[in-house]
């Protein structure tokens, strides 16, 4: 779980940094309000449209990452 934390943290430092901080201050994402993931879960989204596919349109490498995190939440 502290490894799916610091991905997510790198991820949002980067695209919504606002939103990391909470991240410290629990040991497993599931404990993190569930407005919170949500709001999460709809950048990691927009994130994934934007920088997370191909050009047929299938996840790269940076959108499979982004899946993975968005698993993580557990929404």
């Amino acid at each position: 779980m502290a490894d799916e934390r610091a991905r997510l943290a790198a991820v949002l430092q980067r695209i919504a940094p606002d939103l990391a901080a909470p991240l410290w201050r629990v040991k497993d994402l599931r404990d993190l309000p569930i407005a919170w993931r949500e709001e999460v879960a709809d950048v990691l989204g927009r994130e994934a449209a934007a920088h997370g596919l191909d050009a047929r349109e299938v996840p790269n490498a940076y959108g499979v990452e982004l899946g993975e995190l968005f698993d993580a939440l557990a929404l």
